[in-house]
């Protein structure tokens, strides 16, 4: 198998994994924003809409205060849903954001293989522990969750990757493209997410080493392998200054609110809270910290950069009044970092594998276990039903007390879930006010408990699919393609590797 082959045959299995489990609507808030974004950008040419998303929103025009690259990017995926619903019949604002939902689907098998490549080729890792790796970050971390609805971590990561892997090309003939690349990349990121900012002195850093460990320390080389990939950055925040001027009437206005958390709890929350510790929800980077010390000793330069990447964004987050990354799963803020987080282990494993083999298998296994109810009910559910018995108090219970962490509540609310199926009246009661378009805005708790088809149901567009009466070939035969071409694409990647 070429390595072309092995790229696509990788990015094919990860990607019928998240379409297979994917939700198929925008059930986030922050997504719902940035949807009617691009809906108002195709339909009405504008970068306002007028639809209240948050019980906050007053009247008038509105603005998304998320970066605008993804809802530039989800524009073809939108009108790819407009195509769809007059192809298949299919109702257009059930088509559209089923479309649009499935962009961090692509993303995140994007991310996969970009974690692969890394592994191969910029650190040299053999092709099975290059496939481990992409395996742990791909399915045993909450990249796995966050592929399902239309946020901008997913895709942010997918370009900080890039931006990586351009930057650390070791080809002397081709390191001024490499770094018109990386560039792009870092740009992307930004564009779509400005937190990426923090980053940049990292990538500076790196390119500083290099030219440090140069034969001919020329000044105006350093220069100008600074300035090419600065440029498309420069682009991209002139390009977003122009539409906070368009927006707030203020260049530098964002729309974000100002960092006011309290850092001693965001750090302590990010790394060690039992409802959000970045190492509960992903087992395996316990083992990419151990392998820190080996990392540095065989890739100084990268390791550098890798050590910037994390505690740059740990240290902004940690900063912010909304550390916890709003009522998703695990420290969704930090998904960006996971990669630099995965990608050390190879090291780990060339230098110990009989006397980590098993441990590190072991945390793979048990974040997979993680994730999948995750994806199988909707994460939201139990915030709610913690709302519902501590009042404004839940959150913090899901924060801070083991007794009521998401990796203990999750898995009752799949039981849960899957118990009520049985009721099928109410279930048809459901499925009927989702088919009205009505929204829970302000309304009860309870009210959303009992109503909510997406809190109540298997958290898979197949299945809702079949719950609104679609023809079998609609919801059944499209699955069942997706588990086709899982086996088989994780078939040929196992032989491939055994063969080495």
């Amino acid at each position: 198998m070429t390595k072309s082959k092995i790229h696509l045959t990788l990015f094919l299995f990860f990607f019928s994994v998240y379409a297979l489990t994917g939700q198929g609507s925008i059930q986030s808030a922050d997504g719902k924003i940035m949807f009617l974004l691009t809906q108002a950008m195709v339909e009405n040419h504008s970068v306002s809409f007028s639809e209240m998303v948050t019980l906050n929103d007053t009247a008038g025009p509105q603005y998304s205060k998320y970066g605008l690259g993804m809802s530039i990017l989800a524009m073809p995926f939108y009108l790819f849903g407009k195509l769809l619903s007059f192809l298949l019949g299919i109702e257009v604002s059930l088509s559209t954001q089923f479309a649009v939902s499935m962009i961090n689907a692509i993303f995140t098998a994007l991310s996969c293989l970009m974690v692969f490549r890394i592994a191969t080729e910029r650190f040299e890792f053999t092709l099975r522990t290059g496939l481990f790796l992409a395996l742990g970050f791909g399915l045993s971390t909450i990249a796995w969750y966050y592929s399902e609805d239309f946020m901008s971590e997913p895709a942010a990561t997918f370009f900080l990757l890039s931006a990586v892997y351009w930057v650390t090309g070791k080809n002397p003939v081709t390191r001024k493209w490499d770094l018109v690349w990386a560039g792009t990349f870092l740009a992307l990121a930004v564009f779509c997410r400005l937190a990426v900012l923090v980053v940049i002195p990292g990538f500076i850093l790196y390119q500083w080493m290099v030219w440090a460990e140069s034969a001919e320390k020329n000044f105006k080389e350093l220069a100008m392998d600074l300035i090419r990939p600065a440029i498309p950055v420069m682009a991209v925040l002139v390009l977003i200054m122009i539409y906070n001027y368009f927006r707030f009437a203020d260049p530098l206005e964002t729309g974000y609110e100002k960092i006011s958390g309290r850092f001693l709890i965001g750090f302590f929350g990010i790394l060690f809270s039992p409802g959000k510790s970045l190492f509960l929800f992903n087992p395996l980077t316990l083992f990419g910290c151990l392998a820190c010390m080996l990392f540095l000793r065989e890739q100084r330069k990268t390791a550098w950069l890798f050590g910037w990447l994390i505690v740059s964004n740990l240290l902004l987050f940690s900063s912010w009044h909304s550390w916890q990354g709003g009522l998703g799963w695990g420290p969704r803020l930090m998904l960006v970092v996971l990669p630099y987080l995965i990608l050390p282990i190879g090291f780990l494993l060339r230098e110990h594998k009989q006397a980590v083999k098993i441990p590190v298998l072991l945390a793979l296994v048990a974040g997979i276990l993680i994730q999948l109810p995750s994806v199988t009910v909707n994460a939201t559910r139990y915030y709610y039903e913690m709302s519902r018995e501590f009042g404004s108090l839940g959150h913090d219970q899901i924060l801070f007390s083991p007794k009521y962490s998401q990796l203990i509540g999750q898995f009752k609310q799949v039981a849960v879930v899957f118990e009520n199926l049985d009721d099928e009246l109410q279930m048809a009661q459901m499925v009927s006010l989702a088919k009205k378009g009505e929204r829970f805005l302000g309304a009860d708790i309870s009210v959303v408990l009992e109503n909510g088809l997406a809190v109540n149901a298997p958290n898979f567009w197949w299945y809702y699919m079949r719950l609104f009466g679609y023809p079998f070939y609609f919801w059944l035969l499209p699955p069942v393609a997706l588990v086709g071409v899982i086996m088989v694409s994780g078939y040929k990647l196992y032989r491939r590797a055994g063969d080495l």
